[in-house]
């Protein structure tokens, strides 16, 4: 396993595909996603300048952010426990896990109490699999409109997981239907561009359908480190 290279040839693949959509580089982040990996292989990411960094469990990033350098961009990508909020702190960059009403209710609350802006991503149950958390298409709208009497958490898009083991045609299907449910919020005035500005989607498996679809955040971790079973 050589990190620098996996990280070269995603980037070279991320490169080619965005040029595919008719879109800059720049717009595409990479979230390592760090599950199960020793911090001495994250350190060596972040050596040859990966600094953006994806964690499941708010009990592992309490570990890793102490150990890693400063400037590290944390993001929580697994479904969030309303009882772990009180463990988050302003070093969480971004939540791509905003998937029911009882959590917006706890981050708000503990927002204001520490006087912090969660920004988060809603969750959305594009494959319709049982097996994911995520809000339903249809509950989107709604969802987003409630958010706006909870000041004390941003919304900045959307994030879904494709179905595992779905074949390419279908996930890239899934992929475009996020783009539209954003696209469509838009036009309906619900949010402007600039306040919608991301769409999570794609992993190791799948990241390149992603971005040709619109996706601004991907979420890879055994591309880059290797899988650990």
């Amino acid at each position: 396993m050589n990190i620098n290279e996996n990280l070269t040839d995603i980037r070279q693949k991320i490169r080619i595909a965005v040029e595919r959509s008719g879109r800059r580089v720049e717009t595409v982040k990479i979230v390592a996603v760090t599950k199960t990996i020793p911090v001495e292989n994250i350190q060596e990411a972040y050596q040859v300048g990966q600094k953006v960094f994806g964690e499941n469990r708010v009990q592992e990033w309490q570990k890793k952010n102490i150990l890693l350098p400063a400037d590290c961009e944390w993001h929580l990508i697994g479904r969030l426990q309303t009882n772990k909020i009180k463990y988050l702190d302003s070093n969480v960059a971004l939540i791509h896990s905003l998937d029911r009403f009882s959590l917006l209710e706890k981050l708000n609350a503990e927002g204001e109490k520490r006087q912090i802006i969660w920004k988060t991503l809603i969750q959305v149950n594009v494959a319709k699999d049982d097996a994911k958390a995520g809000l339903e298409v249809e509950e989107v709208n709604d969802f987003l409109e409630t958010v706006r009497d909870y000041p004390y958490v941003q919304v900045l898009g959307l994030m879904t997981i494709g179905k595992f083991n779905a074949c390419p045609e279908d996930t890239r299907g899934y992929f475009r239907k996020l783009r539209e449910i954003r696209d469509a919020l838009i036009r309906k005035d619900i949010r402007n561009k600039e306040e919608l500005p991301h769409l999570s989607m794609g992993m190791s498996q799948d990241y390149e359908l992603a971005v040709e679809e619109g996706a601004t955040i991907v979420r890879i971790g055994s591309s880059i480190f290797g899988s650990r079973n």
